[in-house]
């Protein structure tokens, strides 16, 4: 994307995300709480009024919640030196501090932190970094993209998210589907759907259509260059632009010339029994 001649301005874009990125890594963790702490939702980090992280302890939930932040900025860092920092920070506030520096209570807090509050503190974060975003070209730019990644192998998740078949029983690991939707503007991910390999990356996107507001620019790659989709982003007056897809011919011969290498073409909606198996039948015949 970097190289691309098609939207140059967004280099520089690329270049500031990774500068920033590298700053942030400076940091220590008093500064990354006292940097970042003013952008986050008043109280979302706050203690739980009853149940788990309800009890006031050296690992509060903002404490924890900082120090996993930290690890994800320095991948290398290790828990005892989270520990090491956090004790030290409490040291400020007790003279006759006798926590014990082992790291099992962090790690402890760290698999307490509620799933919902990460996630609505991503929604927030998204939110207040949309607000006064360059567009482009008067859009507001969002890139859909798909992955998949392994996952523990528990019982657990090889029932929710089965190995490739090409692994020999006990061999693999469970295999879990991502498919993300990212402000081009900010970077930031606005919403993300998973499942397993039985399950289309089209299939998962379904999940996600309410990120698309009338005047949107959709990004893709061209495996999302479909007719369903397409169609479904313009009932609700979004754009998009996606590489053709490799199985559709393009004959440039065809439709009516607006410029150099631009032509305007007529998609026709494939018929009934070209209709794509992750959209439900009643969809598909509301579809123009």
């Amino acid at each position: 994307m970097r190289n691309t001649p098609f939207f140059p301005a967004w280099r520089v874009r690329f270049a500031n995300l990774g500068r920033h990125a590298h700053q942030l890594q400076q940091h220590s963790l008093l500064q990354l709480d006292l940097l970042l702490a003013p952008l986050l939702p008043a109280g979302l980090l706050s203690q739980a009024d009853e149940g788990p992280n309800s009890r006031e302890r050296i690992y509060t939930v903002r404490r924890t919640f900082f120090g996993f932040l930290y690890q994800v900025l320095k991948p290398d860092c290790a828990c005892r030196e989270i520990v090491r920092q956090i004790l030290a920070l409490r040291a400020l506030d007790s003279a006759a501090d006798t926590s014990s520096p082992g790291t099992s209570a962090y790690c402890q807090a760290r698999q307490r932190l509620p799933e919902d509050i990460l996630a609505r503190l991503r929604c927030a974060l998204a939110t207040r970094a949309a607000r006064g975003a360059e567009l482009w070209k008067g859009f507001c730019v969002k890139v859909i993209d798909g992955t998949g990644v392994s996952t523990p192998d528990t019982e657990e998740n090889q029932r929710a998210y089965p190995q490739p078949g090409g692994q020999k029983p006990g061999c693999g690991f469970p295999f879990l589907k991502l498919v993300g939707v990212f402000s081009l503007a900010t970077g930031a991910l606005l919403d993300y759907a998973k499942g397993n390999k039985r399950q289309h990356e089209l299939g998962l996107l379904q999940r996600l259509l309410a990120n698309f507001q009338p005047g949107d620019l959709v990004l893709a790659d061209r495996g999302f260059s479909t007719y369903a989709l397409m169609a479904l982003l313009c009932q609700r007056l979004v754009h998009s632009l996606f590489r053709l897809h490799h199985a559709r011919p393009g004959d440039f011969r065809k439709g009516k010339r607006l410029g150099q290498d631009d032509r305007l073409l007529v998609w026709p909606k494939p018929d009934n029994w070209q209709k794509p198996r992750f959209i439900p039948k009643r969809l598909w015949q509301r579809l123009p």
